[in-house]
């Protein structure tokens, strides 16, 4: 009776395990660039699940180096290792391009992207996000300090994420001089060095230029087409910029293997105690 009592206790540790990896949540990060043809495009976007506490950036503040390099080459490795290095836990990643141009799976005008990601509710259960426009010289999208997305109700039970990112919600890092000049995604874009803005973080005025400086408008993309005036003025009242939605993907196997020990522990049962139904 002991070494069926030890097979037992075995085979009800491995349930246990299974039912607390059912507590893990599969979710998948979908990115839309709502941009119409001739429209900006987006950097591969920063995804960040974590408890709640790490500060990709503050409106009004000075944007750390992490964010310059986001939102001025569409460099997310410095937001990586900031993320890392504030929270074990947490969990980072980027969503690309489905296609991108050469050495550079950006998410062209119109396209459709996602990524997945293993999250639970108590480690990282608030969702915050990044990525650059381009072509321009450091504006981006993403969300302020306080305003990380809840995926979780008080329950723990999983809600999801469904945004449509306007115009009027996008930044600028403060941190270059919108002149055109440098822009990243846009040839022939001048030779002009960047030049220091030395301001804050704040919401985009959109892609006027500076006197002197150089208009992305009609300008030509790796990617094969031009910048139009119309598609890319995400100023215009309603724009619509992105779509992100987080979604939660089913699991039937880990499931079906809780299932599979449930069966396998009541017919070890009836077997050796006699029960029966």
């Amino acid at each position: 009776m002991k070494k069926y009592s030890k097979i037992l206790g075995v085979t009800l540790t491995m349930a246990c395990l299974l039912g607390t990896q059912a507590h893990a949540t599969k979710v998948e990060v979908e990115v839309s660039n709502l941009f119409a043809e001739g429209g900006l495009a987006l950097t591969p976007l920063w995804a960040g699940f974590h408890d709640g506490s790490f500060d990709t950036f503050n409106a009004g503040e000075t944007a750390s180096a992490s964010l310059q390099a986001l939102a001025e080459e569409g460099n997310a490795a410095g937001i990586i290792a900031d993320f890392n290095a504030s929270s074990s836990n947490g969990v980072t990643g980027l969503v690309f391009g489905p296609e991108g141009f050469a050495g550079a799976p950006v998410i062209e005008p119109g396209e459709v992207t996602s990524a997945m990601f293993n999250i639970d509710a108590v480690n990282n259960g608030y969702f915050s996000f990044l990525s650059m426009l381009i072509p321009t010289n450091d504006a981006f999208i993403g969300n302020d300090a306080p305003d990380a997305y809840s995926l979780f109700d008080s329950l723990g039970n999983f809600v999801g994420l469904d945004i449509i990112v306007v115009g009027a919600n996008v930044w600028d890092s403060g941190t270059e001089l919108n002149r055109g000049f440098g822009s990243p995604f846009l040839i022939g874009a001048g030779a002009e060095p960047r030049q220091d803005e030395n301001g804050v973080v704040g919401l985009s005025n959109g892609l006027g230029v500076l006197p002197g400086g150089f208009s992305i408008i009609g300008g030509m993309t790796p990617a094969g087409y031009s910048i139009d005036a119309l598609a890319a003025d995400f100023t215009a009242q309603g724009f619509e910029v992105a779509r992100i939605s987080v979604s939660e993907v089913s699991a039937p196997a880990a499931m079906s293997g809780f299932g599979a020990i449930a069966l396998l522990l009541i017919g070890m049962r009836r077997k050796l105690f006699g029960h029966k139904a």
